[in-house]
């Protein structure tokens, strides 16, 4: 055909070589040695908020196990003024050495240090920067006036960009710190105040109490304008929201959350919090959602602040999640530290895993378990279906890899695997582990082996063996039944996402599976491990349905035959099926029509029984996937025709939920209504389209507001329905608007237009003074999602990119500008993204530049094999 013809002039018989691993160059180790030891640190820092400087000094007690003339720390960024070491009435002045590839601050002394405790004085200078890591500044406004606050953000290796110091986790020790700063700022750091001397010209030290026993990267302190509101938990640990001038009523609901939180996990885990005070606070410039430094957790605004009459249903249930995360750390991370980046994981797969219980159990009507499967389980599958992810425990050496795997796999396929050995052993084993483990560990380090000994001795089970291929290998199992008069016969093999992505792989992993069916309407338990494992099963024609409510870190793929019985039973929503039942079915069949083990017509017509679905985490997972393939087949000549069945599809459901709450109305419901109105408008309804101008205008010309649920719907139809006009209003309106949720939902529609021109604008807009640099990849992220924005999106990557690198680099941003180039969907643009990004490589993306070059050749492959057998099943049901 000519398609294939056009795929081998794109070098489609040699496809095989753009499912690459991108080969970095070996990176030498540069841990710090092991002989040397911190025990405590003394700082003392003076920021200088108007131009952007710090001074400071530190005296760092150690511990030397081995006689040395030498001793290396870490410090980047930093200006080494003076150095002095001192051990009995010795004192030894030192040269340093500072290494910028390394990071480190080499002091050599003219003799030999004896093993035992010295102390090792540095004074220092250094930059408050505008990169949101390590010490930086982060800009507000009040009173008309712009002001910067000082702010941190340590994890993973940043603190050695504010002070010398043994800046790996397992180097833990206890941090005295002291702030100089204007009278008129507040400082906060991990502990509470413990004296504040003032000093002439408007300056005053704010000296706070010695911080438990800690990693470095959970040191923080922030100084600027603040206010707070505060309440006291049951047992009376002070919880205080810290809130730049007048937000703090935005403020209310994080403090109720996480007062909730913080003594539900006291309960859980029967360990009490071990400080006095949980503050949290927001900050105007942030990059990642949150940070959980020890008593002083930062947050991005969104994350934390909650405004009745601006806040989404959506976003505030974010919010609870996001805080239930962060406080989960305090136990999970903070008092039990990882030994290494290695099993991170174990810091963050267990907080994802965690604030769903803690949510569950302060908003049970909100039914969070079930949203898990679909937010967290759905990004564990999808990241770990490509064969360039990497394994839950991943070894890491420089730091510029360490943040390539803050990703789907440590955080949530790291909080699948955890969910699915929960189930697995039981509720009451799985907490009697978890407290066995944090007791033992407790102001120390762990290893994830750690955690299966102490599971382990608690159960009985031989968790480790259970869980060695979860966590170190990379990839999942798909799980292919066969039934046969004889029963049924499990086949496990390695689950590829894309059909021309597939390696070798004979990984087998040892997988509790469950079944239930028409005649077996309670789970049947099966552990399988072997390749090929046959079990005994009623006979008959009824359906079956395999992985029940989702719990096992799978993917199913059934025979044409049971795929087709499953039909009436989801039509009928049959009350054996649960909410996570039919959307693992529907998900799975999804996956497999990408991979190509499933036609994508057949998947289509299955999404038809789903007509008469209720549940919201059902409709969103079609949804997404519908509007997914719509724009894989957006230059087709049939996009109208699939329009026509994205309308069929979804007038039902929206019709059903409305354009108005209901009294008394579920939480699932009020998270639909948005949902189901935009896939039905974004599709070409036009009643729906014409109904969000209509709001629009009425709230632009007679101030009639918008319901916060509708608003994103409204603004998206408008925008994408909308010219030159609506693209300036929408424009004045994120300049008026004071409130950050609604400034992104804003400036998400801003990117929708379908004029080349405004995208342009739009997407230089976002690297503009007015949009924060935490949200500049957004405007590349929006941009690339919209079919007509692709190009423009790319060239401004290129044409911006040393920018993008001299600011970002490092980050957790930084792969963000990356990845949304999976929006592709041609050979010619995975070779050009290839391309690229080997003439120009840079630290912390190269696993995002092959994950993004596997994705565009699936896309393309998906497309090639499956657009003629989709246009053809369109003309049947149109």
């Amino acid at each position: 055909s000519q398609k294939l013809l056009v795929a081998r002039l794109c070098g489609f018989d040699s496809l095989l070589a753009h499912i690459i691993m991108i080969k970095k160059t070996p990176t030498d180790n540069v841990r710090l040695p092991k002989h040397i030891v911190p025990i405590r640190y003394s700082i003392n820092l003076t920021p200088d908020l108007e131009n952007f400087t710090f001074e400071g000094s530190v005296e760092i007690t150690i511990n030397i196990k081995k006689s040395t003339a030498e001793i290396t720390l870490h410090a980047a960024e930093l200006k080494i003024l003076e150095s002095e070491l001192s051990y009995g009435k010795t004192k030894l002045s030192g040269k340093v050495l500072l290494s910028e590839e390394n990071e480190t601050a080499t002091f050599t002394f003219p003799k030999k240090v004896p093993k035992g405790k010295s102390i090792l004085k540095v004074n220092f200078t250094g930059i408050l920067n505008d990169k949101m890591r390590g010490f930086y500044r982060s800009r507000y406004e009040l009173g008309g006036k712009t002001y910067h606050m000082g702010v941190t953000q340590f994890e993973s290796t940043d603190a050695r960009r504010a002070i010398p110091c043994f800046d790996e986790p397992e180097h833990k020790a206890i941090f005295d710190v002291s702030l100089k700063i204007p009278t008129d700022r507040t400082a906060i750091s991990n502990t509470l105040e413990e004296q504040i001397t003032e000093h002439e010209g408007g300056f005053k030290t704010v000296t706070f109490s010695p911080t438990p026993k800690m990693s470095s990267y959970l040191l923080a302190f922030i100084v600027g304008h603040f206010e707070y509101i505060e309440k006291y938990t049951e047992r009376g640990v002070r919880v205080r929201i810290f809130t730049t001038p007048g937000k703090r009523k935005q403020a209310e609901f994080a403090l109720e959350v996480a007062t909730k939180v913080t003594s539900f996990y006291e309960s859980y885990f029967k360990i009490p919090y071990p400080m006095p005070t949980m503050d949290l606070v927001a900050i105007p410039d942030f990059a990642a959602g949150a940070m959980e430094n020890w008593g002083a957790i930062t947050y991005r605004e969104t994350a934390l602040l909650v405004d009745p009459e601006n806040t989404s249903t959506q976003n505030k249930q974010w919010v609870a999640l996001v805080i239930a995360h962060e406080v989960a750390h305090q136990w999970f991370g903070n008092l039990v530290t990882m030994k290494w980046w290695t099993d991170l994981w174990l810091n963050e797969g267990f907080a994802s895993f965690m604030e769903y219980k803690a949510i569950d159990k302060i908003f049970p009507e909100w039914n969070i378990w079930r949203q898990f499967v679909f937010i967290e389980e759905a990004r564990g599958l999808e990241l770990d279906g490509l064969a360039n992810t990497h394994a839950i425990e991943v070894e890491v050496n420089h730091p510029a890899e360490i943040s390539e795997i803050f990703d789907a796999v440590s955080y949530s396929k790291g909080a699948s695997v955890i969910r699915m050995l929960a189930e697995f052993l039981g509720e009451r084993d799985f907490r009697s582990g978890l407290i066995y483990y944090l007791k033992k560990h407790k102001y120390a380090n762990a290893k994830t082996n750690d955690l299966w000994k102490a599971l382990e001795k608690i159960s009985g089970k031989p968790v480790g063996k259970i869980m060695h291929n979860w966590t170190r290998e990379a990839g999942y199992p798909l799980v292919a039944l066969r039934r046969d008069e004889g029963g049924i016969e499990f086949h496990q093999s390695r689950f590829f996402s894309s059909a021309i992505g597939k390696i070798e792989d004979k990984t087998l992993w040892l997988i509790p599976i469950s079944i239930i069916s028409e005649k077996k309407s309670k789970p049947k338990f099966y552990l399988i491990q072997e390749e090929k494992v046959r079990v005994s099963d009623t006979k008959g024609e009824h359906w079956l349905k395999a992985n029940v409510r989702e719990t096992s870190f799978i993917r199913v793929k059934y025979s044409t035959q049971d795929l087709k019985l499953l039909k009436d039973p989801i039509k009928n929503r049959d009350k054996h099926l649960s909410g996570e039942d039919r959307l693992g079915i529907i998900r799975d069949a999804f996956a497999l029509a990408e991979s190509g083990d499933l036609s994508t017509d057949e998947v289509l017509d299955l999404v038809l029984s789903y007509k008469n679905e209720e549940a919201y985490v059902v409709w969103v997972e079609i949804i997404s996937q519908i509007l997914r393939i719509r724009n894989l087949i957006s230059e087709e000549t049939y996009y109208k025709e699939f329009n026509f069945y994205g309308r069929a599809l979804f007038k039902k459901v929206a019709s059903k939920v409305g354009w108005n709450k209901r009294p008394h109305e579920s939480h699932d419901e009020a998270l639909l209504r948005s949902s189901a109105i935009y896939a039905l408008g974004t599709c070409g309804d036009k009643e729906t389209v014409y109904q969000a101008q209509k709001m629009f205008m009425l709230s632009r010309t007679k101030n009639a507001k918008i319901d916060s649920d509708l608003r994103a719907v409204v603004y998206n139809l408008v925008s994408e329905n909308g010219g030159k006009k609506e693209y300036e209003e929408f424009m004045q309106m994120y300049d008026e608007a004071s409130f950050q949720e609604e400034k992104d939902r804003i400036f998400r529609a801003l990117c929708l237009f379908k004029d080349e021109k405004l995208l342009t604008d739009s997407i230089n807009f976002a690297f503009s003074d007015k949009v924060k640099s935490q949200d500049s990849f957004k405007g590349i992220a929006f941009v690339w999602g919209n079919p007509l924005g692709r190009e423009i999106a790319w060239n401004f990557l290129k044409e911006h990119w040393q920018e993008i690198v001299e600011k970002y680099e490092g980050g957790h941003l930084f792969s963000r500008f990356v990845s949304p180039a999976s929006n592709f969907t041609t050979y010619e643009k995975a070779g050009e993204v290839e391309e690229f990004f080997r003439k120009n490589p840079s630290e912390g993306v190269a696993r995002t530049v092959a994950q993004v070059v596997e994705q565009i050749n699936s896309n393309a492959s998906w497309l090639l094999r499956d657009s003629d057998k989709i246009k053809e099943f369109l003309s049947k049901v149109a």
